[in-house]
């Protein structure tokens, strides 16, 4: 391995080794803590790379980005895989048949979604049931509403695979084998490049085949790269890759700096009324030293309070008046 190796002519091949061996290392001692204190074994670790971008996408998009890595994350053969079909669902698990595709568990149609899993306690164990979730393209746009939040916060939304094509075998394949870039609109995206069961050279492999991916489908990419990351669920982010921080080509701040500019030029100046024109302009204020500061304070705390005083006086009397008023009628 050259000590200068890039990644897409960025990245440090060497700092993203070194950050590995560290999550690595940083995992097995927390496991062994918890072994001694839990009697049940922990979630398997995954290792997400964290994306932060300057600017934030101008919209969220439902459909997630397909990322090519070189050692799949899901092994069906362990992981139970479910595909979510339009109806009837007894068609297209005749068509899984036919093609001889034995690697999905588990065939829910839009009507079972309505009506089996449409219970809270039912949509959550077939979430648990299943490690990865397909659904067909044509039916994604309605999913979310279906589903419900918990797929999006566990990361498992549906991904979407063509069912129309002729070498079906080859497309669930090809979606089980990926990862996938769910964009929002925030400025920062995770994305699941390996996991701690994974030896590190896999794990440093699916990084090099997965960031040249994700870079392509930022808009502006690179210029609008802050900062790039690895880390598990549980740990803190180890940096890989982070822009320069000055005003030159490719800082931090640049694109910003240079639409803040484009703003203020094109702005077209406010129209001012004939006073405002005529007017002369205000004269600065005048300096004042502490002492006379206080001492002004002072003075308008004391003229407030007589004010205040004087104020509750004339209260007071124009009730007595009144009550005098009431007594000489009765």
């Amino acid at each position: 391995m050259a000590p200068d190796e890039l990644i897409d002519s960025h990245v440090s091949l060497v700092q993203c080794t070194r950050a590995v061996d560290a999550l690595i290392g940083h995992e097995s001692k927390a496991e062994e803590a918890r072994n001694e204190n839990e009697l049940l074994p922990g979630k398997e670790q995954n290792v997400w790379l964290v994306v932060t971008v300057k600017k934030m996408a101008p919209s969220h998009k439902i459909k997630p980005v397909k990322i090519p890595i070189k050692h799949p994350i899901v092994d069906p053969r362990t992981t139970p895989i479910c595909l979510i079909t339009k109806d009837p669902q007894r068609e297209y698990k005749d068509l899984l048949e036919e093609k001889g595709i034995k690697f999905i568990s588990r065939v829910v149609g839009i009507s079972k979604l309505k009506g089996k899993f449409k219970p809270y306690e039912a949509r959550r164990m077939l979430l648990k049931e299943n490690g990865m979730f397909l659904a067909d393209d044509r039916i994604i746009p309605i999913l979310p509403k279906l589903l419900g939040s918990k797929w999006f916060q566990a990361k498992k939304q549906p991904i979407p695979v063509s069912l129309a094509r002729k070498d079906l075998k080859g497309e669930l394949e090809r979606a089980i084998s990926s990862t996938y870039m769910h964009q929002n609109q925030g400025t920062c995206t995770s994305i699941k490049v390996g996991t701690l069961s994974q030896k590190p050279t896999q794990i440093l492999a699916n990084i090099k085949t997965a960031l040249p991916a994700v870079i392509s489908a930022i808009k502006d990419g690179w210029d609008n790269i802050q900062s790039l990351h690895i880390k598990t669920n549980s740990s803190v982010s180890l940096p890989i890759w982070s822009c320069s921080l000055d005003d030159e080509s490719g800082g931090r701040w640049d694109g910003l700096i240079a639409d803040a500019e484009a703003l203020s030029e094109g702005e077209k100046p406010s129209k001012l009324s004939k006073k405002e024109k005529t007017a002369a302009p205000a004269p600065p204020p005048p300096s004042i030293k502490p002492e006379d500061l206080k001492k002004k304070r002072l003075a308008e705390a004391i003229v407030k309070k007589k004010e205040k005083t004087v104020a509750l006086k004339a209260s007071k009397s124009v009730k007595a008046a009144l009550l005098g008023k009431k007594v000489a009628k009765s």
